[in-house]
């Protein structure tokens, strides 16, 4: 059955103009929510938590790479910049309010 309707169309931006299957778009906004998780919220222990699993490699993060149509080298690479100036930023944080915990900013 063909989709019809611009909120079914393939976004060349999202999908580098390669048409994907309903399941990679999950595997797509995963790895999106990470992403928002780490950079795009304020709240210490989430944004730390998806530095973490971000940073880590670990398995289940290749395989929602894989699963998204991505390879887990690549996204990394991509990111690697940004990942290390949230982990600084979030170290400088740490020591300025250091008597503070900071899981409730």
């Amino acid at each position: 059955m063909k989709r019809t309707g611009s909120a079914n169309q393939d976004s060349p931006d999202l999908t580098g103009g390669r048409n994907l299957e309903p399941e990679q778009y999950l595997w797509i906004a995963v790895l999106a929510r990470a992403l928002h998780d780490a950079f795009g919220i304020t709240d210490y222990t989430e944004s730390k938590r998806a530095l973490s699993w971000l940073n880590g490699n670990g398995r289940d993060f290749r395989e929602v790479c894989e699963m998204s149509g991505r390879e887990p080298h690549y996204v990394k690479k991509k990111i690697q910049k940004q990942l290390n100036e949230r982990e600084a930023y979030f170290a400088q944080l740490q020591q300025s309010y250091s008597y503070r915990n900071l899981s409730h900013m």
